[in-house]
């Protein structure tokens, strides 16, 4: 198909704007190409006068898409992911293939940076790239491989592997204990400060539910946008965190926080997947992410939950 010269605009004009629409601010966009942010300015105002509509108004101290703007920024963010994608599969032809591989930071820290030199070890001809975040991948507009994230199924357009079923348990530190009392039953635990997490929000009320409907929680004053940070919180002897097993069967081998009643199983409840996109199952890369999990979910389960308390 021939392109019409005025449908293809200066490339530095769409670097400015892509990166303004992929970070959200022109002053991020100008720390992520080392331009100044008038520079920014100046590129995306050359990108309005070439097509002659406005992309970006200002809103206060922000700037904030148009209808044309977020039309235009959704195809550039596409193309800009998949133009990154081809060139790293000719640098790769030099070199060894880079698979970028997202997850949440909890499973990171407690799941695959330990395991990570045994990914390096076996798979040579990869270079991983483990990248530790809460939000979700958009595998249409970003260059990530495969997800280890909490969600639910099904998950449009890709392929999904719930990694283990997850069997909640409520941990905290003893001193926790030792300062409201001892826990022994579902009640006992309802007088202890609870930490909540953000990201499902709920969860304390549906695991209650589970174990004795007659308990109503009164107002959670606690709270974590992630399940690392909840752990860290309950390490320091503030509240009470839900946790997975077998996620966190390394976290109570060692004696920073005690299960104090039996896990459970939350069907309903959002879990661990590896999400990836579908025309990239049989390549060598996810076959290695997913050989890789395997071995790591393997000895994970290995380890006693609490399940004889």
């Amino acid at each position: 198909m021939q392109r019409s010269k005025s449908s293809l605009p200066p490339l530095s004009t769409l670097r400015a704007f892509e990166a303004a629409v992929r970070l959200g601010s022109f002053k991020s966009a100008a720390e992520d190409l080392s331009l100044t942010q008038s520079a920014i300015s100046h590129q995306i105002n050359a990108l309005e006068a070439h097509f002659h509509r406005k992309l970006f108004v200002r809103q206060g101290n922000k700037v904030v898409l148009t209808k044309d703007g977020e039309a235009y920024g959704a195809s550039i963010l596409k193309a800009f992911a998949e133009m990154s994608r081809a060139g790293e599969g000719l640098l790769n032809k030099a070199g060894r293939e880079i698979v970028r591989v997202s997850a949440s930071p909890s499973f990171a820290a407690l799941a695959a940076l330990p395991h990570l030199a045994r990914f390096k070890i076996s798979n040579s001809a990869l270079d991983v790239r483990l990248e530790a975040r809460n939000s979700a991948v958009d595998f249409e507009t970003e260059s990530i491989d495969a997800a280890i994230q909490v969600c639910t199924l099904p998950c449009h357009g890709l392929i999904a592997h719930r990694l283990f079923r997850s069997k909640l348990a409520p941990l905290a530190h003893p001193d926790l204990c030792r300062k409201h009392g001892p826990v022994k039953s579902a009640k006992d635990l309802a007088r202890l400060p609870l930490i909540e997490l953000n990201n499902i929000p709920g969860l304390w009320e549906r695991w209650f539910a589970k174990i004795d409907r007659k308990i109503k929680l009164t107002e959670l004053n606690l709270s974590s946008d992630s399940l690392l940070a909840a752990i860290q919180m309950a390490e320091s002897g503030v509240g009470a965190v839900l946790a997975p097993f077998p996620l966190v069967a390394t976290v109570v081998a060692s004696g920073r926080l005690s299960a104090l009643l039996p896990p459970r199983v939350l069907l309903e409840a959002p879990d661990f997947h590896l999400l990836y996109r579908k025309e990239d199952a049989s390549t060598p890369k996810i076959k290695a992410v997913r050989r890789w999990l395997k071995e790591i979910v393997a000895e994970l389960e290995h380890r006693p939950d609490t399940s004889d308390l």
